[in-house]
């Protein structure tokens, strides 16, 4: 049930996820509406635990109040203390199954359930020990909240990298330099864990049952996973290879930095007859450094060229390239 270990420039897309398989974009982030069926039985779980209750009862008494001053302020739980066993693992196999798809990973840590009342909010921060990409799924009922704020925030773009595009004749505000991503009901958010992020603070209400709900924690890296007739101990010189060659041509482009995620269909024959681009976060990394696109690129005509051992039927391999 569980899988425990669990673009910054302007070519980088908001990509909406309307299917379980999104087409490959260089992405800052992705959202899925309307992502688990369950939605409105893991809102129960969370009122069940914060409600208005004059008894005194275990299962209320689980909450860390995670006050960091100038940093992070709001309430947080280990989900497996708010949440059935059973209702959590089918949300954790609906991220597993997403994130294989989209993501190229289905390592996905345990999550976090927390809510924001009243000054509540995360400063600007990023998460690059914890996972490659954040999640956070929403159990606020948005459309009716009685709060402002409560929004996650993504450094935009033109703030990552403001110098190059600095034009002496213009002011900037925060709705250019910070980018705003609302909390709605039943969506899963997916970002770039290096993005610095954070909640808006939220202003408005006391009351944890009409607080910014939400699920939250990480997708670990993709590791190459194969699938089909071929196994990964029989393929692992093969694989090793196309890694190495992969970080040749990144030295090509001067710093790369990031990570893309290949699928590759292979045929009996050993042949490889497609070759998609599952996700990638590259960015230039300093000066010298050449279009991510090209580097995207090169990495698809070499992995187009890889030849495996025969075998009666077909296999997928899921591979990451990193620099």
């Amino acid at each position: 049930m569980w899988a425990y270990d669990l673009r910054f420039p302007s070519s980088w897309d908001h990509m909406h996820v309307h299917s379980t398989m999104c087409q490959a974009r260089r992405v800052r982030v992705l959202t899925q509406p309307s992502f688990f069926g369950g939605a409105d039985e893991l809102r129960r779980a969370f009122t069940d635990r914060v409600g208005p209750d004059r008894a005194v009862r275990n299962e209320r008494f689980i909450w860390d109040y995670w006050h960091i001053p100038r940093q992070y302020t709001y309430l947080r739980t280990v989900a497996l203390n708010a949440i059935a066993p059973s209702l959590l693992g089918r949300f954790t196999e609906a991220l597993q199954a997403w994130g294989l798809a989209n993501l190229g990973t289905d390592r996905v840590t345990h999550p976090w359930l927390s809510y924001y009342v009243e000054g509540c909010h995360q400063a600007l921060h990023s998460d690059v020990a914890q996972g490659m990409w954040s999640y956070v799924y929403s159990l606020t009922p948005w459309e009716d909240r009685a709060f402002t704020g409560g929004e996650t925030l993504l450094a935009s773009p033109l703030l990552l990298d403001y110098w190059s595009t600095f034009d002496p004749t213009r002011s900037t505000e925060s709705g250019e330099l910070v980018e705003r991503i609302p909390a709605l009901y039943d969506q899963l958010t997916v970002f770039d864990s290096r993005l610095p992020h954070g909640v808006a603070v939220v202003e408005g209400t006391r009351d944890p049952v009409k607080a910014r709900v939400a699920l939250h924690g990480w997708f670990h890296d993709p590791v190459p996973t194969m699938r089909g007739e071929l196994d990964l101990e029989g393929t692992a010189s093969v694989v090793e290879g196309l890694r190495a060659a992969g970080r040749r041509e990144r030295e090509r482009y001067g710093p790369i930095l990031g990570t893309s995620t290949w699928r590759l269909h292979i045929e009996p024959d050993g042949s490889v007859s497609e070759v998609v681009a599952v996700v990638d976060n590259l960015v230039p990394g300093g000066p010298g450094a050449g279009d991510p696109t090209d580097v995207v690129e090169a990495e698809r005509s070499l992995l187009a060229d890889a030849v495996f051992e025969r075998r009666d039927g077909p296999s997928e391999l899921i591979l990451p390239l990193e620099g």
